[in-house]
């Protein structure tokens, strides 16, 4: 059995794995900085970023874990986030901008207008959104900048590209999300789904998970890259979660999924999965960034508590008093007006403490899952929270059953669910 690394390029937190073989535990693990922490929401992401990660997770794994004389047979495989994309020019420089879906083009109400008069849901069963590849490049189109004859690539490509050679195919999982393809990723149906003949060329779709992606060169080795799969289908398969229970995986971002087999009706996109099902979902839905927003308004506050630190220890009984009103979506950011609010609030009503508003925070954050589930919930189906923020902070759980009414369970294994689901699809020869 060769030699295995699994690597997740989250936004905040590359996370990788190794093993001498796929069937023991792994020898070490790894982790580097995200895209979004390095960068943010600027579009402006070097291509270069993404590849230097590989390679300073490669040179740990080389230095520090003992990939010996077998270094030859080190297969590597790959699940990143979604709804990014790079155009590379026929003949042009590797190095490249990297666009996420972070980043919103000047043209993209114009192409959102444009996408919804094509029936864009309907074809992709996807929900048309800012910052979605086909909104941004149907923008750059609109502005006369699209230049012809590029390659449209997703991030594990890019990294091949850079690195080495893309074979010129991709998971459907993650070209779904680019929304260029309809049948959930199976067809590229570029005409169909924008109505212009877009002067770039579109990846084949992966038909064999044993086939590479590409390959890479380091060290004088060359290596293959496999899977390039999206990491909500990669996390969902790590949960574990059966057909009766809903996955609300919560991290930087967070997504509520479950397999369609589930008889809730909560799903307002469809997403492809393996052996020939599919998810439904309602996906970009903010998280940890929402945590971190606050977690520097505290230091502004400059109340000499650490703020992660009391929300984790938030209890029952603290919620035994009311709670403020807030606006969740108004406090993304963290230098939003509305933060100005709260401190002007605080600093001249002593009647409201910091655990007040830390409760208030809370509660406003568990309320957007329970407005999304609300009555849309089968009767036999269980919630299961998944990533790091469950864990982070109990009281999460113990909202949820109360606002939904029903069980709910946490995900106690502390293993990345998106690795976890990438050794699992290895392991089980999905």
């Amino acid at each position: 059995m060769s030699e295995v690394l699994l690597i997740d390029y989250g936004a905040s937190r590359i996370k990788s794995v190794y093993y001498s073989s796929i069937f023991e535990s792994h020898i070490d693990s790894f982790e580097s900085e995200g895209s979004f922490m390095k960068y943010g929401n600027s579009k402006s992401i070097p291509s270069s970023f993404f590849s230097n990660s590989m390679v300073c997770h490669l040179d740990y794994y080389f230095h520090e874990s003992g990939i010996k004389k077998s270094k030859k047979d080190l297969k590597i495989y790959i699940c990143s986030e979604m709804h990014g994309y790079a155009l590379v020019p026929e003949g042009g420089s590797k190095e490249v901008l990297y666009s996420s879906w972070r980043f919103n083009h000047s043209k993209t109400d114009i192409a959102i207008k444009i996408l919804e008069e094509n029936n864009f849901i309907a074809k992709t069963m996807m929900k048309l959104r800012p910052g979605l590849p086909v909104v941004n490049v149907l923008g750059e189109f609109l502005d006369n900048n699209l230049k012809k004859n590029s390659v449209f690539l997703t991030l594990p490509q890019l990294i091949c590209n850079e690195l080495g050679e893309h074979y010129g195919r991709a998971c459907k999982t993650i070209l779904h999300s680019s929304g260029f393809y309809s049948e959930l990723g199976e067809k590229e149906d570029v005409y169909l789904i924008t109505g212009q003949n877009l002067p770039i060329s579109f990846p084949s779709v992966l038909d064999d998970y044993a086939k590479p992606i590409g390959c890479i060169s380091f060290k004088g080795y060359e290596f293959n890259l496999y899977f390039g799969f999206g990491d909500l289908q990669a996390a969902f398969v790590g949960s574990e979660v059966k057909n009766d229970q809903i996955l609300i995986n919560i991290g930087t971002g967070s997504q509520i999924i479950s397999n369609s087999k589930n008889k809730s009706s909560f799903g307002l996109e469809e997403r492809p999965f393996f052996n020939n099902e599919k998810l439904q979902c309602i996906s970009h839905i903010p998280a940890g960034r929402f945590f971190e927003s606050w977690n520097k308004f505290y230091k502004r506050l400059d109340l000499n508590i650490n703020f992660w630190e009391q929300l984790i220890n938030l209890g029952e009984n603290d919620f035994k008093e009311g709670v403020l009103e807030i606006n969740f979506n108004s406090f993304l950011d963290s230098e939003s007006s509305a933060f100005d609010e709260i401190y002007n609030m605080v600093k001249t009503n002593n009647k409201i403490s910091q655990k007040t508003i830390l409760k208030s925070l809370i509660n406003s954050f568990a309320n957007q899952y329970s407005s999304f589930l609300d009555g849309k919930i089968s009767a036999k189906s269980k919630v299961v929270l998944g990533g790091g923020i469950p864990n982070k902070i109990p009281i999460l759980s113990w909202l949820l059953k109360n606002k939904l009414e029903r069980e709910v369970l946490v995900l106690g294994d502390k293993e990345t669910l998106t690795l976890k689901g990438m050794k699992k699809f290895l392991i089980n020869q999905f």
